[in-house]
């Protein structure tokens, strides 16, 4: 194959078109600068450009008239007309003016007919102009970023939860990290080999850390908000995000720092009362960015971004009130115990919050002409990250009796075990990309690579400390590392046909692998099976060096995708891809869509598609111990729960369905409104039924089966989860952004956005109600599908994260003088308890200090959270910002629900989020461009 691409490249590149060209320069109206990266479309055709880092470009086209469109994020669009003469070049040297206006920007995100602007798109494409909005905004990464400007994205850090502590899971439309593909330059980024096991909302899935680009590297993201696997291929089911890397000339960067200026409330009973206020400064945050780009020849360019990252950790915990007992001298550590030991209570504290993370990286992003047919690209990086996260504490109690004297002679006092992170991803893609007759061609190869090590510190492994051997309190418990490779071969060519009809054929090589490393001997062996106690190290046991090794796939697939202008007003376009797995199997999938403009400013579009998501290789092949906290009888309760691989063989002997892939079918219909330059309504409604939804089970015990008691045992676990194939979900939403923007006086201008989306995810149920779950016989006949696939679970996919969320965001400028101003409404979410029957209150527990029934369950209610920031022109290319995230200091409501209270403290959870637990954040911004 590699030598069939070769030979298409040398034919492709000895060619080269006879054609006129429209050639100019791109500047800024008030300065004179020249603008890269301005979209250059004619008028009626999918024919365009882009300008290079010095604000030039050129157009191929037959002789004729013409009208340009000339669009740039953060400028008015013009339309200039233009008479261009057979065997000559016509001059086009234009100026744009700053402005707001978004929506005639070109996308490429979703089409492969050479780019539309947004109201001209067929399906609803937001873009996200990071390189300008970080002046007015105190996020550094890229998730926290998208997740108070694109209503239909959501994360939320996590805490407690092991190496999701470290790369942040975000969402898209409210479905998993792993139903939305990540594109870099229009290529598909790798996945992180991390997989979320523990309880938070994302539980089971494995998503792209893109955390892992630096923002400063960032021109501007593109998040197309529709499913398209039949154009990209698996995961593209909630849609797409496309982050398109500077290309500037140069010089430019920031410095920043802040940090959380807050107040909140300790609680010291469970779920009621005594509550304390606490003030706190914490989670400081230091962020450098600097970027440089160069020209190379007439149109190349080289940008490099380098970007250093230290975010310290927050506390949002309650005091612990329960009894610390014994000590190492067997006697209840009361109010005047602790006291005699220099201690207090919160000496005991957890650690809930914001994991520490401090690192950094290197982007390069580059472009080089060969001549006037033929460019070579590359782009790629390096970054490296730090963290460290605390367990739940290991209180006196919760020792076990069999080692606690010669634990205490460790940690007299019990002991706070943490999880070290050091987590590593490598980029890597190049290609070439020209003309060849009237066909365009784009032939690369992307590499991607995430490794995630870990490191125990702060902990012990029970079973060494009855032993002779020397006691470790700190271990390597090995690590995950992923890395895919891609081959693309993209051809594309236009056609007079009607308006236009564009034609674009490829086709793909994708290799992954996924490994894993064992953990050092003590990390996770027992020592003394005798103790009868936990093995490995506490809060994070090692990897076992049977689960080691490396799990490798490979796939092809071949796409079609066709773009016909019937009219000047009326586009029709269909995709068809069909893809082989080596793993699983062939799989075909179609899209169409549609858009009619009713004038030039209005427009209804319309898409129907299939898709598919293929199980990750993390799915397929995770396999370890873990030490989990499960609610028994309302308390937290530590068990060690191993998960096995689908096809292993306490998953045979529970029955467990064999994994396949998940599939789709979605819907979408929307409107595009454009009065004037000033006012812009976009309005899009959307269904996503999606079947064989994979889900991590919960944890199963032997149940008296000998054989399974065994191969539990043999990996030190008492419980087993797997990964599983288990319900069918209907997905169904509204989003829309109306926009208005003006200017006035001649030096001011003001825009206000508003935008929402409203989400309502639901699993399929029967006539009764009940959720159908696909489960085998034996898993029936047993009683165990409550186990399998629980009401916890549905509220992951239905209400664990906010149902609607709203932003209204308004930027004020007055000459050097800015002022933005952000209100984000989350809304509610809810926590259900797995234990209770939601129809059967009497079997409700009773709460001790009221004496009332309670369902165990919560509802959090809707929270506004406001941002502001100024920001002043010192001089010519230098602006200084400051202001404040969450200015009002707004929390979720307090969690009193079964699954967050645990031994008489007030815990932010893992289970359930909304906007972080993190309260006020106060900012400083130095930002410069020359």
């Amino acid at each position: 194959m590699k030598t069939t691409l070769c030979a298409l490249l040398i034919v492709f590149t000895s060619f080269s078109a006879l054609s006129q060209a429209i050639k100019g320069k791109i500047t800024d109206e008030k300065n004179g600068s020249a603008l890269p990266g301005v979209s250059i479309l004619i008028q009626g055709t999918n024919n365009g450009t882009v300008t290079g880092p010095d604000g030039n470009f050129s157009l191929n086209v037959p002789d004729g008239s013409y009208k340009l469109v000339v669009s740039f994020i953060g400028y008015t669009p013009k339309l200039v007309p233009i008479e261009v003469t057979a065997g000559q070049s016509s001059a086009a040297n234009i100026t744009l003016t700053e402005s707001s206006e978004l929506l005639s920007e070109i996308v490429v995100t979703g089409s492969r007919s050479g780019g539309r602007s947004r109201i001209d798109s067929p399906v609803p494409v937001d873009i996200i102009p990071v390189s300008q909005i970080t002046n007015n905004v105190g996020q550094v990464d890229i998730n926290q970023i998208l997740t108070y400007i694109a209503p239909s994205f959501q994360s939320s850090r996590q805490t407690i939860s092991d190496g999701s502590d470290h790369i942040d899971p975000a969402q898209l439309r409210g479905l998993g990290p792993d139903q939305v593909l990540v594109l870099v330059n229009g290529k598909r980024r790798h996945q992180s080999s991390l997989v979320n096991v523990n309880g938070t909302v994302n539980r089971g899935t494995v998503g792209t850390d893109l955390n892992a680009i630096p923002a400063t590297a960032v021109d501007k993201i593109e998040i197309l908000r529709d499913g398209v696997a039949a154009q990209y291929g698996s995961d593209a089911i909630a849609g797409v995000i496309n982050i398109i890397l500077k290309s500037r000339t140069g010089l430019s960067g920031n410095v920043s720092y802040g940090q959380n200026v807050t107040g909140y409330e300790k609680n010291y009973v469970i779920n009621y009362g005594n509550d304390e206020s606490v003030g706190i400064s914490d989670g400081g945050t230091a962020q450098v960015g600097l970027n440089y780009g160069l020209k190379i020849g007439r149109k190349g360019f080289l940008n490099i971004t380098g970007e250093y990252v230290n975010r310290e950790a927050t506390n949002r915990t309650g005091t612990y009130t329960g009894q610390i007992f014994p000590a190492a001298d067997g006697k209840i550590m009361d109010e005047q115990l602790l006291g005699q030991k220099g201690l207090t209570r919160n000496d005991f504290d957890m650690r809930i919050g914001n994991s520490k993370v401090k690192g950094g990286g290197i982007v390069l992003n580059a472009s080089i002409p060969l001549s006037d047919n033929l460019e070579f690209y590359a782009f790629g990086g390096y970054n490296n990250k730090k963290g460290n996260a605390a367990g739940f504490y290991r209180y006196p109690n919760s020792v076990p009796a069999a080692v606690r004297t010669n634990v205490f002679a460790l940690y007299p006092n019990g002991f706070l075990p943490e999880i070290n992170s050091d987590v590593t991803d490598i980029s890597a893609a190049g290609g070439f990309k020209g003309k060849f007759g009237q066909w365009k061609f784009d032939l690369s190869n992307t590499f991607g690579k995430n490794n995630f090590d870990y490191t125990i510190s702060n902990s012990v492994n029970y079973t060494q400390v009855n032993t002779a051997m020397n006691i470790q309190r700190a271990f390597n418990a090995g690590g995950n590392g992923f890395s895919q490779n891609t081959v693309n071969l993209d051809l594309g060519r236009k056609f007079d046909v009607l308006h236009g009809l564009n034609v674009a054929i490829g086709a793909e090589q994708r290799t992954e692998k996924y490994t894993i490393t064992a953990g050092e001997e003590a990390s996770y062996k027992n020592y003394d099976v005798a103790a009868g106690v936990a093995a490995g190290a506490q809060v994070f046991s090692g990897f076992f060096p049977q689960n080691a090794g490396s799990h490798s796939r490979n796939s092809i697939a071949g796409y079609l995708d066709l773009e016909q202008d019937i009219t000047k007003a009326w586009v029709l376009s269909g995709a068809l891809r069909f893809e082989n797995y080596s793993d699983f199997g062939n799989t075909l999938n179609y899209k169409l869509s549609t858009r009619y403009k009713f004038t030039d400013g209005i427009a209804l579009r319309a898409s129907a598609s299939s898709g598919f998501r293929a199980p990750s290789l993390q799915q397929r092949y995770y396999a370890k111990t873990n030490t989990l906290f499960v609610t028994q009888n309302g308390q937290q309760v530590a068990q060690e729960s191993g998960t096995f691989t689908n096809d292993s063989r306490p998953a045979e002997i529970l029955g467990i369905p064999k994994l396949k892939q998940e599939t789709s079918q979605s819907f979408t219909v929307g409107t595009t409104i454009q009065l004037s330059n000033a006012f812009e309504l976009t309005i899009d409604a959307y269904q996503i039924d999606i079947d064989d939804r994979i889900v991590l089970t919960n944890n199963f015990n032997d149940g008296g089966n000998a054989t399974l008691k065994a191969q539990l045992a043999a990996a030190n676990a008492t419980t087993a989860n797997f990964f599983s194939n288990a319900v069918d979900t209907r997905s169904r939403g509204i989003e829309s952004v109306l926009s208005y923007n003006t200017k006035f006086g001649g030096n001011q201008s003001l825009r206000a956005v508003l935008a929402g989306t409203f989400i309502q995810n639901k699993v399929k149920k029967d006539a009764d109600g009940k959720p159908i779950i696909h489960v085998s016989d034996i898993l029936v006949q047993t009683k165990q599908v409550n186990t399998y696939f629980n009401r916890e679970d549905m509220s992951r996919f239905e209400i664990a994260s906010p149902k609607n969320k709203q932003s209204l965001t308004v930027n004020y400028n007055i000459g050097k003088l800015g002022l933005m101003l952000r209100a984000v409404r989350f809304g509610e979410v809810t926590y259900w308890d797995p234990t209770i029957d939601p129809t059967k209150p009497d079997s409700w527990p009773v709460n001790t200090l009221t004496g009332q029934k309670e369902t165990l369950d919560q509802t959090f209610g809707a929270k506004i959270v406001t941002d502001i920031a100024v920001n002043y022109n010192l001089v010519k290319g230098i602006n200084l910002s400051v202001g404040s995230n969450n200015l009002f200091d707004v929390y979720q409501d307090k969690h009193t629900h079964s699954g967050n209270v645990s031994l008489g403290r007030f815990v932010y959870s893992r289970r359930v989020q909304q906007m972080g637990v993190n309260g006020r954040y106060v900012f400083a911004r130095i930002n410069f461009n020359f």
